[in-house]
């Protein structure tokens, strides 16, 4: 029985291991193909690879986004190139764009006047708008747009933000300016509005950053449970950590380990380092106490100068300290 629980155990580690590579291989290799032009992935002359690393250099924490804009729940500035009006206009994403607006984010477009006209989301500002500012920043115009909640920044001139032209214009300055204007970290390219579109998020998606961790952790206790066996590593301690022995616990079990050894003058220097230490300042103070323990300590120092005492005059001095002890307590107690 125990033998097929193990066999049992080790094909569904086999099976969740190969689910878990499936599921990277599929989020790294999803669009391993030619990538449509004005897409952050492509690195030919019509991409904008180039203004993602460059955001990403200067430490903004970027991410490309496949999915419908009903799934956004992100708190980060949305970039969007020159998004495909047919996608954009639809009215589901209307819908989802609105409602992420009006959780206070922002949303970056950069187009051209070729495409802006088409876009319904200038009927929104129209609608909406507060207010709006311009900013110049070389031969890039940046426009925004206050709405109820959300922000709108509009930058022209788009065909400049192209990886063939981003080096020679002020695009890239522009962008970067913005993005410290907005001063969030989060920066999401929109790559929907490119065609390169997943229906919805995957599992591993959803789980997010803490969720694949849970799951990667869990995997490992699987895997180490299959392999092992369910037996602790190491021995169970019945108490959760180390117990403290009273002090003059400690210097009796010394003690005991020295008479068995019949080290008779170091017990007896064990218990007088112990009783001078404890008491000594108590010590300076005159009193009938005080008396009979300079005479006992008096004693213990004779026995531990000529090193040698026999057990019964050990246990004789060690009897009076602890009377000592007694009564020194009792009498600080009153006090």
């Amino acid at each position: 029985m125990k033998s097929k629980l193990k066999k049992i155990i080790k094909y569904i580690i086999v099976l969740l291991t190969l689910l878990l590579a499936a599921l990277i291989l599929y989020s790294v290799t999803v669009y391993e193909k030619n990538y449509p032009e004005f897409s952050s992935y492509s690195a030919d002359n019509t991409g904008v690879k180039a203004l993602y690393l460059l955001a990403k250099k200067c430490g903004f924490q970027v991410s490309r986004y496949h999915y419908p804009a009903k799934f956004l729940d992100e708190d980060a500035v949305m970039v969007s190139y020159r998004p495909a009006e047919m996608i954009f206009n639809e009215s589901e994403e209307q819908s989802g764009i609105k409602n992420w607006l009006d959780k206070g984010n922002t949303l970056v477009l950069i187009l051209d006047e070729r495409n802006a006209v088409e876009l319904w989301i200038f009927e929104l500002i129209s609608q909406t708008r507060k207010w709006h500012e311009v900013e110049s920043f070389g031969d890039i115009t940046a426009t925004w747009y206050g709405l109820e909640n959300g922000t709108i920044c509009v930058l022209n001139s788009a065909d400049e933000f192209l990886n063939e032209n981003i080096s020679s214009s002020d695009a890239s300055i522009a962008f970067i300016k913005i993005l410290m204007e907005l001063n969030n970290p989060k920066v999401l390219f929109n790559e929907y509005y490119q065609y390169m579109q997943v229906p919805a998020p995957n599992i591993w998606h959803l789980l997010g950053s803490t969720g694949q961790l849970v799951v990667i952790q869990l995997m490992l206790v699987i895997l180490l449970v299959g392999v092992r066996g369910w037996k602790p590593f190491g021995r169970v301690r019945g108490d959760s950590g180390m117990t403290k022995r009273p002090e003059n616990e400690v210097v009796k079990a010394i003690s005991g380990l020295y008479q068995r050894m019949r080290a008779y003058p170091l017990v007896l220097s064990n218990y007088y380092g112990y009783f001078t230490t404890k008491y000594g300042r108590y010590l300076q103070i005159s009193g009938p106490i005080q008396k009979k323990a300079v005479r006992t300590l008096a004693e213990c120092e004779y026995y531990m100068n000529t090193k040698k005492i026999s057990k019964k005059e050990l246990s004789s001095i060690v009897r009076r300290l602890d009377r000592l002890e007694i009564e020194i307590n009792g009498s600080m107690q009153k006090k």
